[in-house]
Protein backbone atom coordinates (compact mmCIF):
# COMPACT_ATOMS: atom_id res chain seq x y z
CA UNK A 1 0.00 0.00 0.00
CA UNK A 2 1.52 3.39 -0.81
CA UNK A 3 1.12 6.58 1.26
CA UNK A 4 -2.32 8.69 0.02
CA UNK A 5 -1.07 11.73 0.46
CA UNK A 6 2.12 10.91 -1.89
CA UNK A 7 0.08 9.21 -4.23
CA UNK A 8 -2.91 12.55 -4.30
CA UNK A 9 0.41 14.72 -4.34
CA UNK A 10 2.10 12.46 -7.16
CA UNK A 11 -1.14 12.71 -9.26
CA UNK A 12 -1.69 16.68 -8.70
CA UNK A 13 2.17 17.12 -9.88
CA UNK A 14 1.61 14.99 -13.08
CA UNK A 15 -1.39 16.79 -13.98
CA UNK A 16 0.45 20.38 -13.73
CA UNK A 17 3.26 18.84 -15.56
CA UNK A 18 1.75 16.85 -18.32
CA UNK A 19 -2.01 18.29 -19.17
CA UNK A 20 -1.24 22.13 -17.71
CA UNK A 21 -3.44 21.49 -14.90
CA UNK A 22 -3.88 24.09 -12.27
CA UNK A 23 -2.52 22.94 -8.86
CA UNK A 24 -5.12 25.24 -6.81
CA UNK A 25 -8.18 23.45 -8.07
CA UNK A 26 -6.79 19.93 -8.04
CA UNK A 27 -5.71 20.31 -4.59
CA UNK A 28 -9.24 21.78 -3.56
CA UNK A 29 -11.08 18.75 -5.92
CA UNK A 30 -9.24 16.13 -4.62
CA UNK A 31 -8.70 16.78 -1.38
CA UNK A 32 -12.49 16.68 -0.67
CA UNK A 33 -13.01 13.07 -1.24
CA UNK A 34 -9.40 11.88 -0.48
CA UNK A 35 -9.49 9.06 2.22
CA UNK A 36 -6.55 8.83 4.66
CA UNK A 37 -4.27 11.41 3.21
CA UNK A 38 -3.10 14.49 5.29
CA UNK A 39 -4.33 17.83 3.49
CA UNK A 40 -1.51 19.64 5.01
CA UNK A 41 1.12 17.79 3.57
CA UNK A 42 -0.34 17.12 0.31
CA UNK A 43 -0.35 20.91 -0.22
CA UNK A 44 3.25 20.96 1.11
CA UNK A 45 4.49 18.76 -1.29
CA UNK A 46 2.96 20.54 -4.44
CA UNK A 47 3.83 23.71 -3.97
CA UNK A 48 7.15 22.84 -2.38
CA UNK A 49 7.86 20.85 -5.45
CA UNK A 50 6.28 23.69 -7.96
CA UNK A 51 7.96 26.51 -6.29
CA UNK A 52 11.66 25.14 -6.40
CA UNK A 53 11.33 23.13 -8.83
CA UNK A 54 14.68 24.42 -11.09
CA UNK A 55 17.04 24.22 -7.72
CA UNK A 56 15.74 20.41 -7.13
CA UNK A 57 16.21 19.60 -10.93
CA UNK A 58 19.67 21.05 -10.11
CA UNK A 59 20.50 18.91 -7.44
CA UNK A 60 18.93 15.76 -8.80
CA UNK A 61 21.62 16.12 -12.61
CA UNK A 62 24.08 16.10 -9.84
CA UNK A 63 23.25 12.27 -9.92
CA UNK A 64 22.22 11.26 -13.26
CA UNK A 65 24.27 10.41 -16.21
CA UNK A 66 24.11 12.37 -19.08
CA UNK A 67 20.56 12.26 -21.13
CA UNK A 68 17.18 13.11 -19.77
CA UNK A 69 14.78 11.25 -17.60
CA UNK A 70 10.96 10.33 -18.25
CA UNK A 71 8.75 12.66 -16.44
CA UNK A 72 6.93 10.43 -14.13
CA UNK A 73 10.87 9.30 -12.75
CA UNK A 74 11.40 13.16 -12.57
CA UNK A 75 8.65 14.57 -10.61
CA UNK A 76 9.21 11.09 -8.29
CA UNK A 77 12.92 12.49 -7.69
CA UNK A 78 11.52 16.13 -7.19
CA UNK A 79 8.96 14.73 -4.59
CA UNK A 80 12.62 12.26 -2.85
CA UNK A 81 14.77 15.21 -2.94
CA UNK A 82 11.92 17.79 -1.45
CA UNK A 83 11.43 15.61 1.42
CA UNK A 84 14.85 15.00 1.97
CA UNK A 85 16.04 18.36 1.89
CA UNK A 86 13.19 20.64 3.04
CA UNK A 87 11.24 18.17 5.42
CA UNK A 88 13.20 18.06 8.30
CA UNK A 89 10.19 16.31 10.11
CA UNK A 90 10.05 13.40 7.61
CA UNK A 91 12.66 10.68 8.72
CA UNK A 92 15.27 9.72 5.76
CA UNK A 93 14.13 6.42 5.64
CA UNK A 94 10.44 7.37 5.26
CA UNK A 95 11.31 9.40 2.25
CA UNK A 96 12.70 6.84 0.32
CA UNK A 97 10.90 3.86 0.91
CA UNK A 98 7.79 5.77 0.34
CA UNK A 99 8.84 7.24 -2.62
CA UNK A 100 10.44 3.90 -3.75
CA UNK A 101 7.01 2.22 -3.14
CA UNK A 102 5.15 4.91 -5.06
CA UNK A 103 7.26 4.47 -7.90
CA UNK A 104 6.18 0.89 -7.99
CA UNK A 105 3.13 1.93 -9.41
CA UNK A 106 3.99 4.85 -10.95
CA UNK A 107 7.00 4.01 -12.58
CA UNK A 108 7.20 0.73 -12.46
CA UNK A 109 10.12 -1.47 -13.76
CA UNK A 110 12.92 1.81 -12.24
CA UNK A 111 11.89 1.98 -8.78
CA UNK A 112 15.67 0.14 -8.16
CA UNK A 113 16.55 3.72 -10.02
CA UNK A 114 14.67 5.72 -8.27
CA UNK A 115 15.71 3.89 -4.39
CA UNK A 116 19.65 4.52 -5.66
CA UNK A 117 19.27 7.90 -6.79
CA UNK A 118 17.79 8.91 -3.62
CA UNK A 119 19.82 7.03 -1.10
CA UNK A 120 23.35 8.44 -2.88
CA UNK A 121 21.58 12.17 -2.16
CA UNK A 122 21.15 10.85 1.74
CA UNK A 123 24.67 9.00 1.17
CA UNK A 124 26.15 12.85 0.69
CA UNK A 125 24.24 14.43 3.90
CA UNK A 126 21.49 16.05 1.75
CA UNK A 127 23.69 18.63 0.63
CA UNK A 128 22.24 21.43 -1.34
CA UNK A 129 24.35 23.56 -3.84
CA UNK A 130 23.18 26.78 -3.25
CA UNK A 131 24.30 28.76 -6.34
CA UNK A 132 24.56 32.43 -7.14
CA UNK A 133 22.80 32.86 -10.12
CA UNK A 134 19.00 33.75 -8.68
CA UNK A 135 16.89 32.11 -11.52
CA UNK A 136 18.33 28.83 -10.11
CA UNK A 137 18.48 29.19 -6.38
CA UNK A 138 14.89 30.68 -6.11
CA UNK A 139 13.43 28.46 -8.84
CA UNK A 140 12.30 31.68 -10.97
CA UNK A 141 12.36 32.25 -14.62
CA UNK A 142 15.62 34.84 -15.47
CA UNK A 143 12.99 37.05 -17.59
CA UNK A 144 10.99 37.30 -14.20
CA UNK A 145 14.38 38.02 -12.26
CA UNK A 146 14.91 40.93 -15.31
CA UNK A 147 11.97 42.10 -14.87
CA UNK A 148 11.49 42.97 -11.14
CA UNK A 149 15.45 44.04 -11.42
CA UNK A 150 15.16 46.31 -13.29
CA UNK A 151 11.81 47.73 -11.86
CA UNK A 152 12.37 47.57 -8.10
CA UNK A 153 16.56 47.10 -7.36
CA UNK A 154 18.14 43.99 -6.54
CA UNK A 155 17.37 44.33 -2.86
CA UNK A 156 13.76 44.13 -3.68
CA UNK A 157 14.23 41.69 -6.12
CA UNK A 158 15.56 39.56 -3.64
CA UNK A 159 12.53 40.16 -1.20
CA UNK A 160 10.33 39.21 -3.78
CA UNK A 161 11.88 35.80 -4.74
CA UNK A 162 12.36 35.21 -1.04
CA UNK A 163 8.77 35.65 -0.43
CA UNK A 164 7.41 33.68 -3.41
CA UNK A 165 8.61 30.24 -1.72
CA UNK A 166 6.96 31.21 1.48
CA UNK A 167 3.88 29.25 2.49
CA UNK A 168 1.16 32.00 1.82
CA UNK A 169 -1.31 32.45 4.59
CA UNK A 170 -5.09 31.21 5.57
CA UNK A 171 -6.31 34.81 5.89
CA UNK A 172 -10.09 34.83 6.49
CA UNK A 173 -12.88 37.87 6.19
CA UNK A 174 -15.63 37.80 8.63
CA UNK A 175 -19.06 38.09 7.32
CA UNK A 176 -20.81 41.16 9.28
CA UNK A 177 -24.52 40.34 7.95
CA UNK A 178 -24.35 36.96 10.02
CA UNK A 179 -21.69 36.56 12.28
CA UNK A 180 -20.76 38.97 15.42
CA UNK A 181 -18.40 41.02 15.55
CA UNK A 182 -16.22 38.72 17.83
CA UNK A 183 -16.37 35.95 16.17
CA UNK A 184 -13.34 33.40 15.83
CA UNK A 185 -13.74 30.78 12.94
CA UNK A 186 -13.08 27.35 13.94
CA UNK A 187 -11.09 25.79 10.73
CA UNK A 188 -9.36 22.93 12.86
CA UNK A 189 -10.98 20.32 10.85
CA UNK A 190 -10.74 21.91 7.47
CA UNK A 191 -12.51 25.08 6.17
CA UNK A 192 -14.77 22.39 3.84
CA UNK A 193 -15.99 21.08 7.15
CA UNK A 194 -16.76 24.23 9.17
CA UNK A 195 -20.28 24.84 10.18
CA UNK A 196 -19.62 28.64 10.31
CA UNK A 197 -18.42 28.39 6.71
CA UNK A 198 -21.24 25.96 5.29
CA UNK A 199 -23.41 28.92 6.63
CA UNK A 200 -21.78 31.74 6.00
CA UNK A 201 -20.11 33.15 8.82
CA UNK A 202 -16.98 33.88 6.90
CA UNK A 203 -14.81 33.71 3.54
CA UNK A 204 -11.16 33.30 2.61
CA UNK A 205 -10.26 36.31 1.33
CA UNK A 206 -6.27 37.06 1.02
CA UNK A 207 -5.44 40.50 3.09
CA UNK A 208 -4.46 42.33 0.07
CA UNK A 209 -7.80 41.36 -1.99
CA UNK A 210 -10.04 42.84 1.00
CA UNK A 211 -7.29 45.81 0.86
CA UNK A 212 -8.55 46.76 -2.45
CA UNK A 213 -12.10 46.61 -1.10
CA UNK A 214 -11.51 49.05 1.80
CA UNK A 215 -10.10 51.20 -0.60
CA UNK A 216 -12.59 51.52 -2.86
CA UNK A 217 -14.98 51.81 -0.42
CA UNK A 218 -18.39 50.69 -1.53
CA UNK A 219 -21.38 52.08 0.13
CA UNK A 220 -24.79 50.93 1.90
CA UNK A 221 -27.26 52.39 -1.37
CA UNK A 222 -25.24 52.31 -4.13
CA UNK A 223 -24.88 51.17 -7.72
CA UNK A 224 -21.94 49.05 -7.92
CA UNK A 225 -20.32 47.58 -11.08
CA UNK A 226 -17.89 44.72 -11.14
CA UNK A 227 -16.77 44.23 -14.58
CA UNK A 228 -14.59 40.87 -14.36
CA UNK A 229 -16.38 39.25 -11.28
CA UNK A 230 -15.55 35.44 -11.05
CA UNK A 231 -15.35 33.98 -8.73
CA UNK A 232 -16.94 36.69 -6.70
CA UNK A 233 -15.24 36.99 -3.86
CA UNK A 234 -14.42 41.06 -4.39
CA UNK A 235 -18.12 41.32 -4.96
CA UNK A 236 -19.38 39.60 -1.96
CA UNK A 237 -16.62 41.42 -0.31
CA UNK A 238 -18.54 44.73 -1.56
CA UNK A 239 -21.96 43.56 -0.63
CA UNK A 240 -21.21 43.12 3.04
CA UNK A 241 -19.95 46.19 3.21
CA UNK A 242 -23.14 47.92 1.32
CA UNK A 243 -24.99 46.04 3.90
CA UNK A 244 -26.59 44.29 1.40
CA UNK A 245 -28.04 47.46 0.72
CA UNK A 246 -28.28 48.84 -3.47
CA UNK A 247 -26.66 46.62 -5.92
CA UNK A 248 -23.99 45.20 -7.92
CA UNK A 249 -23.75 44.10 -10.91
CA UNK A 250 -21.51 41.20 -11.72
CA UNK A 251 -19.62 40.60 -14.63
CA UNK A 252 -17.37 38.14 -16.72
CA UNK A 253 -16.30 36.60 -20.06
CA UNK A 254 -17.09 33.34 -19.17
CA UNK A 255 -21.06 32.11 -18.99
CA UNK A 256 -19.87 29.01 -16.63
CA UNK A 257 -18.04 31.01 -14.00
CA UNK A 258 -21.27 32.91 -13.04
CA UNK A 259 -22.76 30.08 -11.27
CA UNK A 260 -19.76 30.53 -9.02
CA UNK A 261 -20.75 33.86 -7.89
CA UNK A 262 -24.66 32.92 -7.24
CA UNK A 263 -23.47 30.42 -5.53
CA UNK A 264 -21.44 32.21 -3.32
CA UNK A 265 -23.99 35.31 -2.71
CA UNK A 266 -26.21 32.65 -1.84
CA UNK A 267 -23.79 31.12 0.58
CA UNK A 268 -23.53 34.42 2.57
CA UNK A 269 -26.86 35.71 2.25
CA UNK A 270 -26.40 38.12 -0.17
CA UNK A 271 -29.82 39.61 -2.24
CA UNK A 272 -28.13 42.74 -3.74
CA UNK A 273 -25.66 41.03 -6.73
CA UNK A 274 -27.05 40.23 -10.04
CA UNK A 275 -25.01 38.23 -12.85
CA UNK A 276 -23.87 38.61 -16.33
CA UNK A 277 -21.84 37.78 -19.20
CA UNK A 278 -20.16 40.35 -20.40
CA UNK A 279 -16.65 41.09 -22.82
CA UNK A 280 -14.89 43.88 -20.72
CA UNK A 281 -13.14 44.42 -24.11
CA UNK A 282 -16.52 45.67 -25.73
CA UNK A 283 -18.08 49.65 -25.09
CA UNK A 284 -20.72 48.95 -22.37
CA UNK A 285 -24.17 48.82 -23.09
CA UNK A 286 -25.89 52.36 -23.74
CA UNK A 287 -28.08 52.27 -20.76
CA UNK A 288 -24.59 51.59 -18.55
CA UNK A 289 -23.14 54.91 -19.48
CA UNK A 290 -22.31 57.21 -16.26
CA UNK A 291 -24.83 54.68 -14.87
CA UNK A 292 -22.39 53.16 -11.41
CA UNK A 293 -21.53 55.18 -8.30
CA UNK A 294 -18.53 52.98 -8.04
CA UNK A 295 -16.84 50.52 -10.86
CA UNK A 296 -14.24 47.47 -9.79
CA UNK A 297 -12.04 46.73 -12.22
CA UNK A 298 -10.14 43.97 -10.94
CA UNK A 299 -7.97 42.94 -14.54
CA UNK A 300 -6.88 39.88 -15.86
CA UNK A 301 -2.88 39.96 -15.28
CA UNK A 302 0.00 37.88 -15.30
CA UNK A 303 -0.71 36.67 -11.59
CA UNK A 304 3.54 37.31 -10.28
CA UNK A 305 1.62 38.41 -7.19
CA UNK A 306 -0.13 35.02 -6.38
CA UNK A 307 3.51 32.66 -7.02
CA UNK A 308 3.36 31.30 -3.41
CA UNK A 309 -0.54 30.59 -4.01
CA UNK A 310 -0.32 29.11 -7.67
CA UNK A 311 3.62 28.34 -8.24
CA UNK A 312 3.24 26.90 -11.80
CA UNK A 313 1.90 30.44 -13.12
CA UNK A 314 5.78 31.18 -13.45
CA UNK A 315 6.52 28.12 -15.36
CA UNK A 316 3.76 28.54 -18.39
CA UNK A 317 3.82 32.34 -18.37
CA UNK A 318 6.32 34.21 -21.29
CA UNK A 319 7.55 37.57 -21.81
CA UNK A 320 5.37 37.89 -24.63
CA UNK A 321 2.33 36.97 -23.11
CA UNK A 322 3.41 39.58 -19.94
CA UNK A 323 3.71 41.94 -22.62
CA UNK A 324 0.42 42.12 -24.45
CA UNK A 325 -1.51 42.53 -21.30
CA UNK A 326 -1.32 46.09 -20.87
CA UNK A 327 -3.48 46.58 -23.94
CA UNK A 328 -5.64 44.47 -22.94
CA UNK A 329 -6.05 45.84 -19.76
CA UNK A 330 -6.06 49.33 -20.96
CA UNK A 331 -8.88 48.55 -22.99
CA UNK A 332 -11.27 46.62 -20.42
CA UNK A 333 -10.03 49.70 -17.79
CA UNK A 334 -11.36 52.54 -20.59
CA UNK A 335 -14.75 50.62 -21.46
CA UNK A 336 -15.37 50.55 -17.53
CA UNK A 337 -14.40 54.15 -16.77
CA UNK A 338 -17.76 54.53 -19.30
CA UNK A 339 -20.03 53.48 -16.92
CA UNK A 340 -18.75 55.80 -13.65
CA UNK A 341 -21.24 58.31 -13.22
CA UNK A 342 -19.85 62.08 -12.75
CA UNK A 343 -18.02 62.16 -9.54
CA UNK A 344 -17.89 58.81 -9.11
CA UNK A 345 -15.11 56.06 -8.36
CA UNK A 346 -13.27 53.62 -10.04
CA UNK A 347 -10.63 51.35 -8.96
CA UNK A 348 -7.97 49.11 -11.04
CA UNK A 349 -6.76 46.54 -9.71
CA UNK A 350 -4.43 43.61 -10.32
CA UNK A 351 -2.57 40.75 -8.19
CA UNK A 352 0.76 40.98 -10.11
CA UNK A 353 3.78 43.12 -9.24
CA UNK A 354 4.42 44.50 -12.28
CA UNK A 355 4.59 48.26 -13.49
CA UNK A 356 3.49 47.18 -17.19
CA UNK A 357 0.48 46.04 -16.08
CA UNK A 358 0.40 48.42 -13.32
CA UNK A 359 1.61 52.01 -12.93
CA UNK A 360 2.09 52.25 -16.60
CA UNK A 361 -1.96 51.38 -17.52
CA UNK A 362 -3.18 53.79 -15.51
CA UNK A 363 -0.99 56.50 -16.41
CA UNK A 364 -2.11 55.88 -20.18
CA UNK A 365 -5.67 55.88 -18.92
CA UNK A 366 -5.07 59.36 -16.55
CA UNK A 367 -3.47 60.85 -19.31
CA UNK A 368 -6.97 61.91 -21.40
CA UNK A 369 -7.84 64.11 -18.19
CA UNK A 370 -11.31 62.81 -17.38
CA UNK A 371 -10.31 61.23 -13.90
CA UNK A 372 -8.30 62.18 -10.71
CA UNK A 373 -6.21 60.14 -9.35
CA UNK A 374 -6.95 59.71 -5.65
CA UNK A 375 -4.77 57.01 -4.59
CA UNK A 376 -2.18 54.58 -5.86
CA UNK A 377 -0.66 51.26 -3.88
CA UNK A 378 1.24 48.77 -4.65
CA UNK A 379 1.65 46.02 -2.31
CA UNK A 380 4.42 43.41 -2.55
CA UNK A 381 4.11 39.65 -2.09
CA UNK A 382 4.66 39.69 1.75
CA UNK A 383 4.10 42.88 2.92
CA UNK A 384 2.28 43.12 5.91
CA UNK A 385 -1.71 43.92 5.61
CA UNK A 386 -3.68 43.90 8.50
CA UNK A 387 -1.68 41.66 10.79
CA UNK A 388 -1.50 39.08 7.44
CA UNK A 389 1.30 39.11 4.81
CA UNK A 390 -0.51 39.91 2.07
CA UNK A 391 -0.26 39.31 -1.84
CA UNK A 392 1.48 41.20 -4.26
CA UNK A 393 -1.52 43.54 -5.43
CA UNK A 394 -1.70 46.81 -7.20
CA UNK A 395 -4.82 49.43 -6.34
CA UNK A 396 -5.51 52.76 -8.17
CA UNK A 397 -8.32 55.00 -7.04
CA UNK A 398 -9.54 57.10 -9.05
CA UNK A 399 -12.50 59.44 -9.45
CA UNK A 400 -14.27 61.18 -12.71
CA UNK A 401 -14.18 64.58 -12.69
CA UNK A 402 -17.87 66.59 -12.17
CA UNK A 403 -17.68 68.57 -15.38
Amino acid sequence: MTDPSRRIAFAILKAVESEGAFSNILLNRKLQTAEGADAAFVRRLVHGVLKNRTLLDSQIDRYLRKGGIKVPARILLRMGFYQLAFCEDVPDHAAVSETVALAKQAFRGGEGFINAVLRSFVRDGKRLALPEDLTVRYSMPSWIVRLWTESYGEEKTRQLLEASLEEAPLCLRINPLKAQENYVPDVSGGIAASAGYRSGLFSVQDASSQEAIRILDPRPGERVLDVCSAPGGKTCAMAERMENRGSIKACDLHENKLPLIEKEAKRLGISIVTTCVRDGCEPPDPQEIEAFDAVLCDAPCSGLGVLRRKPEIKWRLTEEELRSLPGTQLRILKNAAACVRKGGRLLYSTCTVDPLENERVTEAFLSDGSFDKVCERQIFTGETINNSKGDGFYVCLMRKKDL
